[in-house]
């Protein structure tokens, strides 16, 4: 393996990887493809990146190596931005550069590292056999892990409720994700597949592939394999992860058919009101009480020592009422802060079944689109 390469290029590339995957055991493994240097590297939660940099090969050569990151990267940071040549020389990768001569160890693949190279051989056995494929921008792909990954459970008794669910169908894609007590559902109808597809993907496999998402601009590919695994390829990039090997949850069961009542109202008014009187509740609970009649939503706290509430002009949709004199819910205030926070449009739909104990906010959209999403937030007994 002889080839001259950017610093500055090869200083991006390594340090992008060792940000997002930055673990004890984490290895690079180096190849030379063509005339193209391909980056590796894996953790212990099945978990494997990929990426290329254009270089100058000196010489060609099928040859493999792994060496530990943090000494390279540290290395180049003090470079200025030049042309450098790496070479492996025994059990060393030497950095041949204007400054000097500075060797990196090889570490050696027989001792300690089998789970690596376990990793490493699931790229390789992925390629084999048939994939189902979807195709998307990468700026939808980031924003719906945007709209998702915050309703997200984490508890290490529940795994499945510890991710993302995707189902592709001819009829249009949806993805789920609850934490029991909120869920969110986000459907797009011109995201299609010849296939049904379903699968559970976690929250540590999300927060990478987000990371990878913020810098890519172009499309995405995704390959489904029923083996518990996915492989996502950008312009540069691969990424393979695990999948969460379990059944996910009937959501639509919980999602109520009949309301009680809803209301469109402007979302900053409403988020800045539910903030303002989430500051007099208790910490600990973060409950703030709804009131609702006459076309007008009171708010109050929860802690009955202190005297404060906000009153927002509302417009009702609803078909009919069940009680035409009040409602009254309550929720966790934190929940509605995150649920608010996560919408763009000026004014969303709330929906209350308090029969249920359950509140559904949506976008308010003045026409019909390709997308819809509801949030799903469990009432607490007033």
């Amino acid at each position: 393996m002889h080839f001259s390469v950017s610093s500055f290029s090869l200083l991006q590339e390594l340090y992008f990887l060792h940000k997002i995957i930055n673990t004890k055991y984490s290895l690079f493994k180096l190849k030379i493809f063509g005339k193209k240097l391909v980056i590796m590297v894996s953790d212990s939660e099945n978990h494997l990146i990929t990426t290329e940099i254009q270089v100058y090969v000196k010489k060609a050569s099928e040859e493999k190596i792994a060496i530990h990151p943090k000494l390279m990267i540290e290395i180049l940071k003090t470079f200025p931005n030049e042309t450098i040549f790496i070479k492996k020389e025994k059990n060393t990768l030497n950095i041949y550069s204007k400054q000097g001569d500075y060797p990196i160890p090889i570490i050696c693949h027989e001792n300690k590292n089998r789970h690596h190279i376990t990793i490493f051989s699931s790229m390789e056995n992925f390629e084999k056999g048939n994939t189902l494929k979807i195709t998307l921008f990468s700026k939808i792909l980031l924003n719906i892990l945007n709209k998702t990954l915050f309703a997200m459970g984490n508890e290490e008794i529940k795994p499945v409720m510890n991710g993302v669910f995707f189902r592709f169908s001819p009829n249009g894609a949806t993805f789920v994700s609850t934490d029991t007590y909120k869920l969110v559902k986000y459907t797009l109808k011109n995201i299609r597949s010849n296939q049904y597809i379903e699968f559970i993907i976690s929250r540590k496999s999300l927060r990478i592939l987000q990371n990878i998402l913020f810098n890519e601009k172009k499309s995405v590919t995704i390959e489904y394999k029923q083996i518990g695994m996915l492989k996502f390829s950008f312009e540069t990039k691969t990424f393979l992860c695990g999948l969460i090997n379990e059944k996910y949850p009937d959501y639509n069961s919980v999602i109520p058919k009949n309301k009680d009542i809803s209301f469109i109202i402007n979302r900053l008014f409403f988020l800045n009101s539910i903030k303002r009187i989430s500051l007099f509740s208790k910490e600990e609970t973060n409950f703030i009480r709804f009131n609702l009649s006459d076309n007008t939503l009171k708010i109050y706290e929860e802690n009955t020592r202190i005297s404060s509430f906000s009153k927002i002009r509302c417009k009702y949709i609803a078909d009919y009422f069940r009680d035409e004199s009040i409602i009254k819910m309550g929720f966790n205030s934190k929940f509605l802060i995150e649920i608010l926070s996560s919408f763009k449009e000026d004014f969303v739909s709330f929906e209350l079944y308090s029969s249920n104990r359950i509140g559904i906010l949506k976008p308010f959209y003045s026409s019909k689109k390709e997308e819809s999403i509801l949030i799903l937030i469990m009432s607490i007994i007033v």
